[in-house]
């Protein structure tokens, strides 16, 4: 079984990095659709999208 990534943290990192982007890999194209709505659901401050299963996610500054 695979572990749960804790979003709060990969968004606090997100926001004290310079480049203000990341991209994760998830388990499927799906996946990455749902946490994608659900991350845009929970900040107001992200940009998030998918290409495949990866997940890219950048803060609006």
């Amino acid at each position: 079984m695979s572990k749960r990534k804790n979003w709060n943290a990969v968004i606090e990192r997100l926001n004290d990095s310079k480049s203000g982007q990341t991209r994760i890999e998830m388990g499927s194209p799906g996946s990455a659709q749902v946490t994608r709505v659900r991350l845009l659901e929970r900040w107001s401050n992200l940009e998030a999208w998918t290409d495949g299963s990866v997940l890219h996610l950048k803060v609006s500054r």
